[in-house]
């Protein structure tokens, strides 16, 4: 790279547990030195949340990372909802959002952000086939059949649409701004709206850090889901 760029790394945060600030603090600087010619600008989503957002953790952030954001509004709106709020605040050209707890490894943060800098209006990090075998059986039967889905009636040709790690240019923040789900799929609503638009979408193979717990779901986030899936068909 021939100049300096800025890059906004949004982390959308709801309820985070006792301590989640030097997790945050450890990851971000990892993440940071990874790139010397580019400014890092944090930005940290509450989305609502009742607790984890006392003065002495937002003391320690301020502190330890000059210039992080603590976007917080009420009430409690979705991940959806909240990333795109955090958009609305970014002024830097480029754009990543991942969760508080990193679960990506620095390799796949590099080839992201590489892959970005290197002229992609949208990065989608995929994961790897390691990271199925470890779901449980029901959120594995339903990542697989989600994967389906986008191929048969969306037509993505990106079928793993819910990583939580993904890039984007100015461009490619004027569609994600246009986004309506407030929920885990807009993620999945994000990626179809790109295609359509014909922007430049890159996928890059990624890894989820060992030892991380995946959680399962539930019925009714499942039902909620699904209609929010038949909203993204057929409202065009």
């Amino acid at each position: 790279m021939n100049r300096r760029a800025d890059l906004d790394l949004i982390l959308p945060c709801y309820n985070p547990p006792s301590g989640w600030e030097l997790k945050v603090i450890r990851k971000f600087k990892e993440v940071e030195s990874l790139f010397d010619s580019i400014r890092f600008h944090l930005l940290i989503v509450s989305d609502g949340s009742t607790r984890g957002y006392e003065p002495e953790t937002i003391a320690t952030l301020e502190r330890e990372i000059p210039g992080v954001r603590i976007i917080d509004y009420r009430p409690n709106r979705g991940k959806g909802y909240a990333l795109r709020e955090a958009v609305r605040h970014c002024d830097s050209e480029y754009i990543i959002y991942t969760d508080y707890d990193f679960p990506y490894t620095e390799e796949s943060f590099d080839r992201v952000i590489k892959t970005l800098l290197g002229g992609a209006d949208l990065v989608v990090a995929i994961r790897d086939r390691n990271y199925q075998k470890n779901l449980p059986p029901f959120r594995r039967f339903l990542s697989e059949s989600s994967h389906l889905c986008n191929a048969i009636f969306l037509r993505l040709k990106i079928r793993d649409t819910q990583g939580g790690l993904k890039g984007f240019n100015q461009t490619g923040k004027t569609v994600f701004l246009s986004t309506k789900v407030n929920s885990f799929l807009f993620d999945t609503e994000f990626i179809y709206k790109a295609q359509r638009k014909k922007l430049n979408i890159q996928a890059v193979q990624s890894r989820i850090r060992d030892g991380l717990h995946v959680s399962d779901m539930g019925f009714k986030v499942l039902k909620r889901e699904m209609a929010n899936f038949f909203s993204i068909l057929f409202n065009k």
